[in-house]
């Protein structure tokens, strides 16, 4: 690393004030994607609650995860999702930005965030109501979780079953979305908010090869 720059050791770790600790590790990872998971509880009552943590698992199947705080107190999103085995989750653009992040206050369990922010659901043909505002979602299936015996936190493992995606244009004949094109929200932290644009394509590495440029492919 260039430079002698700072240099932090678990000693310090230990002394720094809570909140500090927490800014630094939640923002240490880099970027985020920002999305509200909605699930319904057995009230008919909506939960909309945002979520960092959406990973990649697999394409074949489409898996995805989530992580979940600990089960210690009311955890409204996991205990309704844990319990239909379905949800929605939406990505979050920079128009409803407020909203979404308004959406991660601790709302009692009979009042819908969605309601309470000025957000609407999009009822399709899925159980559970996709996000109106947002320009992408995905209907999930819950498929197993682990508990993450190091903070007790939860990993849940997900299978999509639908996407919408309602800007066309956003799709390449290769199938990458081109997220900017959605104007999607990316977070680094838990408050502080960004919009990713484009830098560059490079093709597939190969050894004892420098990296090459791959060609923008069309739009669909």
């Amino acid at each position: 690393m260039a430079g002698e720059g700072l240099h932090f050791k678990s000693v310090d770790f230990e002394a720094w004030e809570s909140r500090y600790r927490a800014n630094f590790f939640n923002s240490l990872g880099g970027y985020k994607s920002f999305n509200l998971l909605i699930s319904r509880n057995s009230e008919g009552v909506l939960n909309a609650a945002p979520f960092f943590s959406v990973q990649h698992i697999g394409s074949n199947p489409p898996l995805l995860s989530l992580i979940f705080r600990p089960h210690t107190v009311e955890r409204h999103s996991l205990e309704n999702f844990r319990a239909s085995g379905l949800a929605t989750i939406n990505a979050v653009s920079a128009e409803i930005l407020d909203q979404a992040h308004q959406a991660a206050a601790k709302y009692p369990r009979e009042v819908s965030e969605l309601e309470a922010v000025g957000l609407n659901a999009d009822q399709r043909d899925f159980p559970i109501p996709f996000l109106k505002e947002s320009h992408l979602g995905m209907g999930v299936q819950w498929v197993s979780e682990q508990k993450i015996h190091a903070n007790n936190t939860l990993m849940v493992v997900a299978s999509i079953l639908e996407v919408h995606l309602n800007k066309p244009e956003a799709l390449l004949n290769d199938g990458f979305i081109e997220q900017h094109r959605l104007n999607t929200v990316s977070v680094n932290g838990l408050d502080t908010y960004y919009l990713p644009k484009p830098l560059k394509r490079l093709a597939y590495p190969e050894p004892d090869s420098k990296p090459k440029e791959k060609a923008w492919p069309q739009k669909n």
